[in-house]
């Protein structure tokens, strides 16, 4: 199961709370337990004394270890502390290390310069926590699809009142997230059905984001992208930029996350939330498979990356109709859905199961 170490010297009060901030992200946050947060172990490695190195970082799980280095100058400044992360940059190739420069990056040790190293030291002070998330999600993202090399996002807009926005989005992350993209009809080769190519596209790509203009539910095209990628189980968040208001709200933009835009500023926790649900996509099923070993459990049931709603609680049981499967558990990330949602999904379809991990060990 992928395990991520983060590396820091304890007199660097500024990468320490970097770190806590890759915790909270990535693993879950101690002040909300029932928000519902990735899951993903995250280990300290730092020392109560400066004298002393913190413990070596596990080997021999291929594919299943990334280390984030956070060297700042009193890192730099230790010779036993570059000693230490020197040696993690000759870790088996399988493994994956982010060095993060928080001083110029040619006073890096030699061996952490060699690798690909992320220079947070030319971003502001409080932009650092969101752009050392965005690069830590994005190549997670890709390490555990190892054969990704660039994260997707499919970019659904009515092109009335939504062009101009999502030709901003488009633009950062392309510039600046190092994302790609699928944007509309230009993106579709001459010859080929129009209607065909975005919904197909809409399926495959790794997101989608819906920019939530004032007519965007009332375009046919924006709602079958919607439906399709739901029905794909690609990951979805809303850009929530109504202006005047909506004829007719498109119900099955919920359950899922949300970003309200009000200018460029919202261009970086829009990057944040569609690396976020990649990464819960792509890790969550990778995490239910390795639980299921440990509690010797069947590692066949439907796992989804997020809450079941009457609509994906249908497709799933249509699907394992037509498959001749039967309904069972619907698994998805904890905290668990409240009982009022529960008695609905249940109500509509009796066969099926939802439960989280906790939930289902517990039973």
């Amino acid at each position: 199961m992928l395990a991520v170490y983060v590396v820091w010297h304890p007199a660097s009060a500024r990468a320490a709370a970097l770190a806590e901030c890759l915790f909270t992200t990535l693993c879950t946050d101690p002040d909300y337990p029932a928000r519902r947060g990735l899951g993903i172990p995250v280990r300290f490695r730092t020392s109560s004394s400066s004298t002393d190195v913190p413990g070596p970082v596990p080997t021999g799980r291929p594919g299943s270890t990334a280390v984030v280095v956070l060297a700042d100058a009193n890192l730099i400044v230790d010779a036993a502390w570059r000693g230490y992360v020197s040696s993690l940059a000759h870790r088996v190739p399988d493994d994956l290390v982010i060095p993060v420069a928080l001083v110029p990056v040619e006073h890096l040790p030699r061996e952490l310069t060699e690798l690909r190293t992320f220079p947070l030291v030319d971003v502001a002070e409080e932009n650092q926590p969101a752009e050392l998330l965005r690069r830590v999600m994005h190549d997670l993202a890709l390490f555990i699809e190892a054969r990704s090399r660039q994260v997707k996002v499919f970019i659904s807009h009515a092109k009335q009142d939504g062009l101009a926005i999502a030709t901003v989005v488009r633009r950062h992350l392309h510039e600046i997230a190092g994302l790609d993209d699928f944007f509309d009809a230009a993106d579709v080769s001459y010859g080929s059905p129009l209607a065909e190519e975005i919904t197909r596209a809409a399926g495959n790509a790794f997101a989608l984001l819906a920019i939530q203009t004032d007519s965007y539910a009332s375009r046919e095209w924006c709602r079958l992208e919607v439906l399709e990628a739901k029905r794909r189980r690609v990951p979805i968040v809303v850009l929530a930029a109504v202006r005047v208001g909506e004829s007719r709200a498109f119900p099955y933009l919920g359950n899922v996350p949300v970003v309200r835009w009000e200018d460029d500023s919202s261009l970086p926790a829009v990057v944040s939330a569609l690396l976020r649900e990649v990464l819960g996509a792509r890790y969550f099923p990778r995490r239910v498979r390795h639980l299921c070993r440990l509690y010797g459990l069947d590692p066949d049931h439907q796992v989804f990356a997020y809450p079941p709603e009457l609509l994906t609680a249908l497709l799933y049981s249509v699907d394992a109709s037509a498959a001749g499967r039967d309904v069972g558990h619907y698994l998805y990330p904890d905290p668990p859905l409240g009982t009022e949602e529960l008695e609905l999904i249940r109500m509509m379809e009796p066969r099926l199961t939802p439960v989280t991990p906790t939930t289902l060990w517990a039973s």
